[in-house]
């Protein structure tokens, strides 16, 4: 089974509301070929719809220092506009 053929049945787990089984099986993915960027944006989605932004930022530092597959470079900057959200999501709130 090839590394997209992985990346796909996790996505079908996804896809069923099994988001464990599917990170399960993107963790898989990314120990044998971490440079496979897509995994590590829907890793990002995950953890970021589950609060945990500090895994979502993290997953998305690992996809901008892949080679880029399959994405356009259209899509870089908005990469770097999430990064910048979930940064002033991660700062402390200031008093008024």
């Amino acid at each position: 089974m090839t590394v997209q053929d992985l990346f796909n049945v996790g996505i079908e787990f996804l896809n069923e509301g099994r988001t464990e089984t599917a990170m399960d099986i993107w963790a898989r993915v990314v120990r044998i070929d971490s440079n496979f960027g897509p995994v590590h944006l829907n890793m990002h989605n995950i953890y970021r719809s589950q609060g945990n932004l500090v895994k979502a930022k993290e997953c998305l530092i690992r996809f901008l220092n892949c080679p880029v597959n399959g994405m356009t470079i259209d899509s870089i900057p908005a990469i770097r506009q999430q990064l910048i959200e979930i940064d002033k999501q991660l700062q402390p709130q200031q008093p008024k």
